[in-house]
């Protein structure tokens, strides 16, 4: 599994398709967090841990939106949770994490 992560419209996208481009990407991942957790009640963790086990070759792709100011809506607070949370065990999964900035790409793991 791999993950790129960074901020919108940061490249990680366009950089996962350059370095992957024979393997289907998970793109916009937080969005998928976010219909499977916050729309259909999936617990993170578990929809996390099922998810690196469906999926162990996965590339996904997300957008950071933890950093900036707190949302004052509990709905998209609780959001923002849950996209760290899936994350963080994507990355504990991932035999390569990287981050975007600019288009560039900086490894993490």
């Amino acid at each position: 599994m791999k993950l790129y992560i960074g901020g919108a419209y940061q490249g990680q996208a366009e950089l996962a398709q350059e370095e992957n481009p024979e393997v289907p990407l998970y793109r916009d991942f937080h969005e998928t967090i976010r219909n499977a957790v916050l729309a259909d009640g999936w617990d993170p963790l578990a929809f996390a841990e099922q998810f690196c086990q469906d999926h162990p070759d996965a590339v996904v792709i997300a957008n950071e939106v933890g950093a900036g100011v707190v949302p004052m809506a509990a709905e998209d607070r609780a959001f923002r949770e849950a996209v760290g949370r899936v994350l963080c065990v994507i990355a504990r999964n991932a035999e390569q994490v990287t981050r975007c900035v600019c288009g560039i790409g900086v490894r993490l793991k």
